[in-house]
């Protein structure tokens, strides 16, 4: 059996979006869900004349509504890209995010940090897509002028080192992105104490990078801290408190621990099951792991008890 070892989606990533004032915006969301589902399923199907026509479309609605507010058409832009890259529709997500970067360039300067935060955006939507170079050279730059302008103990500037480190590691530039992550932990752990749920979350893609392997036992740590301060922060049943429970599993299970490994996975399997469901990938993701590790020890009766049949199947 392969345990599931994936990047953290979020990827140290910040795109929530701003508020604005705005009738009839679920309708409006709605439409250009819509809309931008077709656009990516006819992107995916290499049909770019279908998939530009529907984005086409997308811009013109959102255009209307921002044009409708000047103070903030650049919000506007960007609110409405966040609903597409939250459904998966990063094709039509990007016309917008890049909308909004123009506006607020041309409005603010190259250099401001609403801008700059539109550029982080649209790299985090290139890395979405797995564009990674595209995504690389944006960040590149978001970082640059963030620590020329805010310093490099600001928390943008931190998560800016983060974002590039991931995209340096998916590139598979490994060194550079382990100095980069090792730096965001640090300067995190300086700025905003060692129990903040962002440094957490930091702390788990750095172990991420560092992988399984010989750098196991500082992953491990790392990975250890994090799930503390996710449990007393966010809960024993937030998701990101699940996932580092599954993530300090499988690194234990990569070190030959096999019955640590199966505490921490049964804890992921059981409060995924009563969070998510039974049928939810990541439960199933926990219930294969434990039933690996419950072999790895010779221990095929309890599995076979607890799971039946399916024991076979995940073997």
């Amino acid at each position: 059996m392969t345990l599931i070892w994936a990047f953290p989606s979020w990827a140290a990533q910040s795109i929530e979006p701003e508020p604005f004032s705005e009738i009839n915006r679920d309708l409006i969301k709605d439409d250009i869900l819509k809309l931008g589902k077709s656009a990516q399923i006819a992107y995916d199907e290499l049909e770019i004349s279908s998939a530009t026509e529907a984005s086409d479309n997308i811009f013109d609605i959102v255009k209307s509504v921002a044009d409708k507010n000047t103070q903030d058409s650049a919000g506007v832009y960007k609110s409405y890209a966040i609903d597409l890259h939250r459904a998966g529709f990063f094709f039509a997500a990007e016309r917008l995010f890049y909308a909004a970067y123009q506006i607020n360039a041309t409005e603010l300067g190259e250099y401001h940090p609403f801008t700059l935060s539109s550029l982080n955006n649209l790299a985090s939507n290139f890395n979405a897509q797995e564009r990674f170079l595209d995504a690389a050279a944006h960040y590149e730059k978001v970082l640059r002028f963030r620590t020329w302008i805010l310093g490099s103990r600001h928390t943008a500037t931190i998560d800016s080192l983060a974002n590039l480190g991931y995209t340096y590691d998916r590139l598979g530039q490994v060194d550079k992105a382990r100095d980069l992550l090792d730096r965001a932990v640090q300067l995190s752990i300086e700025t905003r104490g060692r129990d903040h749920p962002d440094g957490a979350k930091l702390m788990i893609l750095l172990a991420d990078i560092l992988g399984n392997a010989e750098d196991a036992p500082k992953s491990e740590s790392y990975l250890r801290e994090a799930l503390k301060t996710l449990t007393a922060e966010k809960g024993p049943y937030h998701v990101d408190t699940m996932s580092c429970l599954q993530r300090l599993g499988t690194n234990l299970f990569e070190q030959k621990r096999y019955s640590e490994a199966e505490s921490y996975f049964y804890h992921a399997w059981t409060r995924r099951e009563s969070k998510l469901g039974k049928d939810d990938g990541t439960t199933e993701q926990s219930k294969e792991s434990l039933i690996a590790s419950l072999n790895s020890q010779g221990l095929h009766e309890e599995a076979e008890k607890i799971f039946g049949t399916e024991v076979l199947a995940a073997e």
